[in-house]
């Protein structure tokens, strides 16, 4: 049977030995949960999955070379406006991928808002 809830903290602890991932921002509110709603109709972990080109509410976020860059795309201000939108969708975690490094505005904002980073250091393990 699936389960019906799932935090940010269960899923970070589940897969921190495979994925080698670090929890870099919002580790204050780690018990925050997937939309339970959400977890019930999905019929694969995909599906409470998506990548930054459509933000999902309240799936996971992969930020890989290509997000990363467009995050930090023009100025500073563009950045932090980037930053909160994807933030005030509530995704249950933002994780860093792809050997990518947060830029300081997604870890000041996040932090702020106590959103989710993770970063997962193996290159490639979302493909």
């Amino acid at each position: 049977m699936k389960p019906t809830a799932v935090s940010a903290d269960a899923l970070f602890e589940d897969h921190r030995g495979k994925l080698k991932w670090q929890w870099i921002a919002g580790l204050g509110a780690s018990e925050r949960r997937f939309d339970e709603v959400a977890v019930r109709a999905a019929r694969s972990g995909a599906d409470l999955v998506g990548y930054l080109n459509y933000i999902h509410p309240y799936r996971v976020q992969i930020l890989g070379e290509r997000e990363v860059s467009y995050l930090m795309r023009g100025s500073e201000e563009d950045c932090l406006r980037r930053v909160s939108r994807i933030v005030t969708l509530e995704p249950p975690v933002l994780v860093l991928a792809d050997g990518q490094t947060a830029p300081e505005a997604l870890l000041r904002v996040c932090e702020r808002s106590n959103s989710h980073v993770l970063d997962a250091r193996v290159v490639g393990f979302c493909d």
